[in-house]
């Protein structure tokens, strides 16, 4: 009787199909696909499975594995219950990954992997380690801050997952290393970018793990900026989320309290969002002493940590655009205006986000004085000229938040309700 490997492999042969092709469909490397081919390692029944279906097998691949294991064969066969085998543990952790890359669309071909290996091949031979990448993986991140502005949240995710994914890889083989904690820094950057993606994609359960994984990927690193960037991110899409105001307010005082005195972007970004927690809370002087704190913050950093097109940068748009939430929430219309204006002035016409913010901050402005139906009507046309793949919860979130201010003596007006219609259609759609 047949056993599993030489079916394989004769199944291999008349289909004409090379391991590595068959890697890439079952998402196994080639090496230890190889091994089950030669009788040197046993396949699980999910392998089996697997394999038989890619070879178009009908069910014998199973059929031997289960057949091998209840007569007890030699367990170098197939899959024996009573002597297993167990795959590598970098080969399940690879498989893992390599599943939830397919998943997210972001799988790889043969023929890319193919090349990969050749490209490992030849920086070897220069003698190249993975330390000598770090360079460019610092760019990389850096090349996100860009690309977050522009892309919207499905078009962005594969590329990061597949980035963390080699990242991971690389710091779990330097734990050790002299520069362990610049990996942590490059890992740290990248999981802040899938956080917020991922709370821009309006999934902020998945995001949860990942600030808890970006916090202590910069807390390794021993980087104080980035750790209190990536705090500070957090709490802005906490109160974007509605979260409880006292716990993010007493969240960012202890990070103000506990942080060094020198002025640091990520300082920058716990002071505005505690401005406008304070405003959501009525008071508003104490957020306009907030703003002018990190007006003297900003005026202090280095010209390399303020650059208008990137997330990474804390530049004087950021500064304008909290003054206009700030504004809105308490009601100073003029003063919004102005913030507005100064804003748009700032902010390159790409970045239709941040626009579009801008636009629903003031219909919000407009509402809160009084004016409700010119503020929803400018709601209503900003919101529903900003582009679907571009509604992401934080836009979402200031759109309802004009819905919101409505009184509820206002709502039952035409272009109030035509307004909530607007949101409501919008709201059960993923952007993921």
């Amino acid at each position: 009787m047949a056993t599993f490997c030489e079916t394989m492999r004769a199944l291999l042969s008349e289909r004409d199909i090379s391991l590595r092709a068959l890697a890439g469909i079952v998402h196994h490397t080639d090496g230890y696909l190889s091994r089950l081919s030669r009788d040197l390692r046993v396949p699980s029944a999910e392998v089996a499975a697997s394999v038989d279906d890619a070879l178009g097998a009908d069910g014998e691949l199973i059929a031997l594995a289960q057949a091998a294991a209840s007569s007890g064969g030699r367990a170098a066969n197939v899959d024996s219950e009573a002597h297993p085998i167990p795959e590598d543990d970098d080969e399940m952790q690879r498989r893992r990954l390599l599943q939830a890359l397919a998943t997210l669309g972001a799988t790889s071909s043969p023929a890319v992997e193919a090349l990969q290996c050749i490209r490992s091949g030849v920086d070897r031979a220069l003698a190249r380690d993975e330390d000598s990448h770090l360079d460019e993986w610092e760019e990389a991140v850096a090349e996100y801050g860009y690309s977050y502005l522009l892309l919207p949240p499905h078009r962005l995710l594969p590329d990061l997952a597949a980035d963390l994914v080699a990242v991971q890889q690389i710091a779990a083989r330097h734990a050790r290393g002299r520069l362990h904690a610049d990996w942590c820094r490059v890992a740290g950057g990248l999981a802040l970018l899938m956080a917020k993606t991922l709370c821009n994609a309006g999934q902020p359960r998945l995001a949860r793990d990942w600030w808890i994984t970006a916090q202590h990927a910069a807390d390794s690193s021993g980087d104080i900026d980035l750790g209190l960037w990536i705090a500070g991110e957090r709490l802005t899409h906490g109160l974007y989320e509605h979260r409880p105001v006292a716990v993010l307010l007493r969240k960012a005082g202890d990070l103000i309290e506990r942080s060094p005195r020198a002025p640091c972007r990520g300082l920058a970004i716990v002071g505005t969002v505690r401005a406008q927690l304070l405003a959501l809370e009525g008071r508003a002087r104490e957020a306009a002493a907030e703003l002018r704190t990190c007006e003297e913050i900003f005026q202090a950093l280095p010209v390399s940590a303020t650059d208008v097109r990137s997330v990474r940068g804390w530049a004087e748009d950021r500064v304008r655009h909290s003054e206009a939430w700030v504004y809105a929430h308490v009601g100073d219309r003029v003063r919004l205006e102005e913030s507005v204006a100064r804003t748009k002035a700032l902010v390159p016409s790409t970045d239709a986000r941040v626009h579009t913010q801008l636009g629903l901050l003031r219909a919000s402005g407009h509402v809160r004085e009084g004016d409700v139906s010119e503020g929803v009507r400018l709601a209503h046309s900003v919101y529903e000229a900003h582009p679907a793949e571009h509604r992401t919860a934080m836009v979402s979130s200031l759109a309802r938040q004009v819905a919101e201010a409505v009184p509820q003596r206002s709502r039952t007006e035409p272009v109030v309700v035509g307004y909530r219609e607007l949101l409501a259609a919008s709201r059960g759609k993923s952007i993921t």
